[in-house]
């Protein structure tokens, strides 16, 4: 208990410290954002709020991006181009709320690929815990109404989305998982295997569900017996992601979590079992909770629509869930 209470106190004490500080703003060049840079012994925290003409309080969208390791832009032909989807959020929400995006621990800006220090600190902890400083830099020091702040998650971020709510749920008012898993990650792996989805390749060489079932069980026992492991990896991603990833869901996550919530699934995602988040909206409702639930039809992970291939189901996803946003 002592030592609890001990950790409980320092990361009051880090937070307070954090948002002590000022950050370097300057404004992104080619691109609508102010890039923030707090540094601190460890690390730097860098994260992107987007510029908007509105001298009045606008509310707040925090969008958390899927898997990977590369920062929020890239160089292309000498050019800063936006990566991940952001682009999309704010040519949605313009002049009608402000977009946060935030690096992720261990990535600097326009870092792209494979890198150490991303491999060393990136766990679902740190990268929530990133993000909530972020969030409590913006709130406190910019022109944000925090009576109406959104989450929203896409694939990976879902989980992490999730565990910002739970960690803000006196200050987030909105939930928003895009294509972000429902029970823990370890039920699509499981049933991608089943299927022949994932892992029946030339490479793995099981062409049995029975083969691939094991090999997922027999994986996951290894990243349990060594969680925290930087070096050892499955599927690109270290241990220590894996273990905090999935030893927790964003059912789990969202139980203690009174504000609106709003799950988007495609049902022909190839990445993410669609059921699971029909099986996230049934417990959720059951346990009382404000949540809606929408299957777009055909939809991919990225949720091009197969049948449609004239509609942007992206932009189609973020401007639904900016509208049920402003509700």
């Amino acid at each position: 208990m002592y030592i609890k209470i001990k950790t409980i106190i320092f990361c009051l004490l880090a937070i307070h410290s954090l948002l002590a500080q000022k950050a370097k703003i300057e404004p992104l060049p080619q691109q609508p954002y102010d890039k923030y840079e707090i540094k601190n012994p460890k690390d730097t925290l860098t994260f992107y709020l987007s510029v908007a003409t509105s001298k009045e309080k606008l509310p707040l969208v925090v969008y958390i991006q899927g898997s990977g390791m590369s920062s929020q832009f890239a160089v292309r032909n000498d050019k800063i181009i936006p990566t991940n989807g952001h682009m999309t959020w704010f040519d949605a929400g313009q002049e009608k709320c402000k977009i946060l995006i935030v690096e992720k621990p261990g990535v600097k800006y326009l870092q792209q690929g494979e890198s150490e220090n991303f491999d060393k600190k990136f766990s679902l902890e740190s990268w929530s815990n990133t993000i909530v400083s972020a969030v409590n830099y913006v709130i406190k020091n910019e022109n944000i109404d925090s009576r109406k702040i959104l989450i929203a998650g896409h694939s990976e971020g879902g989980i992490v989305a999730s565990r910002v709510a739970n960690l803000m749920k006196g200050t987030v008012t909105n939930v928003a998982i895009l294509a972000g898993e429902g029970p823990s990650q370890l039920y699509s792996l499981y049933k991608f295997a089943e299927d022949g989805t994932f892992f029946n390749t030339k490479e793995h060489n099981m062409p049995t569900s029975e083969q691939r079932i094991d090999y997922v069980k027999n994986e996951w026992n290894s990243i349990q017996s060594d969680p925290n492991n930087t070096l050892k990896k499955f599927w690109g991603f270290t241990y220590l992601r894996w273990s905090s990833m999935l030893k927790t869901s964003v059912i789990d996550e969202l139980e203690n979590y009174n504000g609106k919530i709003l799950l988007l699934q495609g049902t022909a995602d190839k990445a993410v079992y669609p059921e699971s988040a029909t099986i996230a909206y049934t417990t959720l409702l059951s346990k009382g909770k404000n949540i809606s639930l929408e299957l777009i039809k055909n939809a991919d992970h990225s949720f091009t629509i197969s049948d449609q291939p004239k509609i942007d189901g992206w932009k189609m996803v973020i401007e639904k869930t900016l509208q049920w946003f402003k509700q």
